[in-house]
């Protein structure tokens, strides 16, 4: 029997996703640079010392028509901060298309604090530049702190955790250690010796450059790039090579979707660093295709044995991972790389995918439900969210997959009104021992979990460790009813409605007279009369993020990963099941 931990956290409305802690040298830094930048500019406003240094160190005044003059002016406008802050614009573009977001927020985040801080501070401290100062574009406004070394350190940390977060070689990560170095030294000297600073203005602009990139990459929850972590990374990596395994080590297995996964190189150096840097086997990678979105990739790491499962997809991809995976015991470790990911939105996984693969592989097992459906006489299959019949999977099979991938979610809004006026279906439905009762419904869907994108909380109450199904039907007469039912929805009100059925139980029947569409998932999968579902409790053990309390898998004790792929905590007790006993009545709103 496996262990497994259970999380109640991760299946609620309240369910949020724990970030891992900055580490003490980041934190330590930047406090170190706040206090640094605090104590140089009260220096430099009040200490006559260093008012006589600046005076004494100041550049010799230039020709403005020498080569020196020229080349130094080329190059101050060549390092213009907004040139600088619009690559780091362009990089977090990069990022969000690429489902990097935290990176994306985190550079943003960079920009707003770096260029809007000090453009700030030297509005409030008015301070005038150099007489001397050369006649030139770039050396207009007040001097302190200096906006060129400002921008160059918050762009140099910033494209550094790129880096890091890409898991680019440590060779090109010492490359631009050393390069942005020099630049940061190139761009000071210029600011000095075309007289546009006082040295005072270039130290304050590179301390607030430091603290506004630190400040910017710790709230977001990006590695701060720091040189002596590099070397011990090196060296950690270099020692988990060398060292002969106790044990054979772990393998896992990638079953990704070559249409979703849309940076296929950064993606596989994220998965290698993460094994290499664990000791675990090489991956064994496994490339869906149009025929197939997974089972036989699903069979194959089965068959493997492998000690986790990675998929990355949409959520047909997951749907179709987790049905091969039911009842094996493997671990599942969710990457989300499609439109709706609605099971990792559901269960707390960060759609980041650099945060999501440290979930799958630092997180800890949670065992989920899966449901059993059957549709007319076809075999069974499972799905993980949410299923339907009537206008859901009609607007389903009506999305146009070009738009989709253009638009995303929007795609599902133009769908639903091109089928409006679906018509609804006569319908017998039946939970478990409950006497059947009919129907006139448009909508009808079976849920495992309660949330669709945008945080709608379509099933109020639906948990996906409960093992119990979720059942909703409307049925809505006129336009007006359509909007009443929808603002309840959006509004989370619970209050009874006869228009809107919600059931609970362990298996349902839905018989309709006419035969309308199917959808598992998103995946429409044809039409039918009759569908019966069923829950399959604790099929699935889930890779989720851990509690604020629990140690890191990564750290060791308590908690490890077994070669079976457990996740063993200590002093982490299972969640009580009460909650699914009280919810094993029927309940249905009055009619």
């Amino acid at each position: 029997m496996q262990d497994v931990t259970r999380v109640e956290s991760c299946c609620d409305d309240k369910a949020v996703m724990v970030r891992r802690p900055p580490s003490r040298s980041s934190v330590l830094i930047a406090i170190s640079l706040l206090l640094a930048f605090v104590l140089w500019t009260w220096l430099t406003f009040n200490s006559p010392a260093l008012a006589a240094f600046d005076m004494r160190t100041l550049a010799p005044p230039l020709d403005p028509g020498s080569a020196t003059a020229q080349i130094a002016s080329a190059f101050a406008l060549l390092t213009w901060p907004g040139l600088e802050y619009a690559a780091l614009a362009a990089i977090a573009l990069w990022a969000i298309r690429h489902r990097l977001r935290q990176l994306a927020v985190a550079l943003i985040l960079v920009i707003a604090l770096a260029w809007g801080g000090a453009s700030l501070l030297k509005i409030t401290f008015e301070r005038p530049r150099p007489q001397q100062a050369l006649d030139l574009l770039t050396a207009t406004g007040y001097a302190y702190p200096s906006g060129h070394v400002t921008g160059v350190v918050a762009m140099s940390i910033a494209v550094g955790a790129t880096l890091v977060v890409t898991r680019q070689s440590f060779r090109a990560r010492i490359v631009w250690l050393v390069g942005s170095g020099l630049l940061v030294l190139a761009v000071a000297f210029d600011r000095w010796i075309t007289g546009a600073h006082y040295i005072s203005d270039i130290v304050g602009g590179a301390l607030f450059g430091a603290l506004a990139a630190t400040a910017a990459l710790l709230a977001v929850g990006v590695k701060v790039p720091i040189p002596h972590e590099l070397v011990g990374e090196i060296v950690r990596t270099r020692a988990v090579g060398e060292e002969p395994p106790a044990v054979p080590p772990p393998r896992a297995a990638v079953v990704y979707n070559p249409a979703k996964v849309t940076d296929w190189i950064t993606f596989r150096r994220h998965v290698e660093y993460e094994l290499k840097s664990r000791g675990w086997e090489r991956a064994l990678w496994l490339e869906t295709t149009s025929e197939d979105p997974g089972r036989a990739m699903t069979e194959q790491a089965v068959r493997e044995k492998v000690d986790l499962v990675l998929g990355a997809g949409g959520d047909g991809t997951t749907r179709v991972i987790c049905s091969g995976l039911a009842n094996t015991g493997i671990p599942f470790g969710l990457i989300p790389a499609g439109t709706g990911n609605l099971l990792a939105r559901n269960i707390g996984i960060p759609l980041d995918e650099v945060a999501a693969l440290e979930v799958a592989f630092d997180g800890v097992d949670k065992a989920i439900d899966l449901v059993r459906l059957a549709v007319d006489d076809k075999p069974p299959d499972h799905f993980v969210v949410m299923a339907g019949i009537g206008l859901d999977a009609v607007i389903m099979e009506g999305t146009d997959p070009k738009m989709k991938k253009a638009v995303g979610s929007a795609a599902y809004f133009v769908s639903a009104a091109r089928n409006a006026n679906h018509p609804a279906m006569h319908a017998t439905i039946a939970v478990d021992d409950e006497p059947p009762f009919r129907r006139r419904a448009h909508l009808i869907v079976v849920g495992n979990v309660g949330f669709l994108m945008a945080n709608i909380q379509l099933i109020p109450g639906a948990r996906a460790d409960d093992g119990m199904l979720d059942v909703l039907v409307a049925s809505p007469r006129t336009l007006r009813d359509w909007v009443r039912l929808t603002a309840r929805v959006l509004a989370r009100r619970r209050q009874p409605d006869d228009q809107l059925d919600r059931l609970t139980g362990h298996r349902v029947t839905i018989t309709v007279e006419e035969r309308d569409q199917v959808q598992l998932d998103g995946d429409t999968v044809g039409e039918c009369n009759t569908l019966t579902a069923e829950v399959v409790p604790a099929a699935l053990h889930l890779r989720v993020p851990r509690a604020a309390n629990e140690p890191a898998i990564a750290n060791g004790a308590p908690a490890q990963v077994t070669r079976s792929g457990r996740v063993r905590v200590a002093g982490v007790t299972a969640v009580s099941r009460a909650t699914s006993a009280a919810r094993s009545r029927l309940r249905r709103s009055p009619h």
